[in-house]
């Protein structure tokens, strides 16, 4: 082999496998975060951003927000699930709170019993509350 095949072979074998490595690959990044690590609880910054994550297979919206399941007070990465099922929960919260009131104007007899519905319903709410927080709120979610 000449001199000059010798120089071209090594000089192939220097860039050939530099050309044949990928691209470094930039991954999208939605509030500088890129978008493989967004989940429930990571920092967003102080944006209404939203947007939308694969997880195997399966889309997730994620806005950014207060997390009403956990107690940060900086808006952070929460499934858009978590506020729509958190909203709803306070909305039934609410209307236990004002029949509670109403309740207050009745005969006694019908107090017991109303109270007694009442209470039946917030101890569901509670659970779907605790179920919320768990399948929709958690961090890492």
């Amino acid at each position: 082999m000449s001199t000059r095949t010798k120089s071209l072979v090594f000089v192939a074998s220097i860039f050939i496998p530099i050309a044949l490595t990928p691209a470094a690959h930039s991954e999208a990044t939605v509030n500088g975060v890129p978008v493989s690590q967004i989940h429930n609880g990571v920092p967003c910054g102080s944006s209404k951003a939203s947007v939308t994550v694969k997880v195997k297979g399966v889309n997730k919206i994620y806005s950014c927000a207060l997390n009403p399941g956990v107690d940060l007070k900086v808006p952070t990465w929460t499934l858009k699930t978590c506020l729509s099922y958190w909203s709803a929960a306070k909305t039934s919260q609410d209307s236990i709170s004002q029949q509670r009131s109403l309740v207050q104007s009745m005969s006694e007899s019908d107090k017991t019993t109303y109270n007694k519905q009442l209470d039946a319903s917030q101890a569901q709410l509670n659970k779907v509350t605790a179920a919320i927080k768990t399948n929709h709120c958690k961090a890492g979610l």
